[in-house]
């Protein structure tokens, strides 16, 4: 795993571990060599990355087998981590979908058809994350990088943005989250909007 994510993955991890997501807990799926990362990747005919590589060396996605509510294993507010196996056959079944990009790879998903999108495409020096919102035409960047979401993530989980609310979901302020992305990503046009 790249060094500078791995910090910031335990960090969410133990953050959802002191909000007692237990069953996401218990769900998240033993990582994925290096090797075999980057193989199934190049295998669909995308470019691997040392950012995916890290995120399906720390987890590869999340068992989704006898869990009662989706939202038990969301690892963000509306989103769980797919497996690579599970982004690989979405990117494949969004191919030929007029609103989808050769080089995205689906690596959150909300169950309904919205996903966060790592941007593999070749002339691109970072991976940006794109949110593919399956009922609009245009899906923006939203961070430059799987780096900046952590590091968005792990800023909102400690300063108690993401939290459970008393029904037992995980929830975030939006509002605050949006103006916390802001700073945190001040190249991404989507928050400065």
């Amino acid at each position: 795993m790249t060094d500078d994510l791995v910090p910031l993955l335990v960090k969410i991890e133990m953050a959802l571990r002191r909000l007692g997501r237990q069953v996401l807990l218990e769900s998240l799926q033993g990582g994925l060599p290096v090797g075999a990362v980057r193989s199934s990747v190049e295998a669909a005919g995308l470019r691997s990355s040392a950012e995916l590589e890290s995120l399906f060396g720390w987890r590869d996605g999340t068992a989704t087998a006898g869990v009662m509510a989706v939202d038990d294993i969301h690892i963000f507010p509306g989103f769980y981590l797919l497996s690579l196996e599970d982004a690989l056959a979405n990117h494949k079944a969004f191919a030929a979908d007029r609103r989808w990009s050769a080089g995205w790879l689906p690596i959150f998903a909300n169950g309904a058809g919205d996903f966060y999108a790592a941007d593999l495409g070749p002339s691109l020096a970072e991976v940006p994350l794109r949110h593919f919102r399956i009922e609009e035409s245009e899906h923006p960047i939203e961070f430059s990088s799987l780096h900046g979401l952590l590091t968005t993530l792990v800023e909102a989980f400690d300063r108690g943005v993401i939290f459970v609310d008393p029904d037992g979901y995980l929830e975030m302020d939006d509002l605050v989250f949006a103006d916390l992305a802001a700073e945190l990503n001040p190249d991404v046009q989507w928050w400065r909007e």
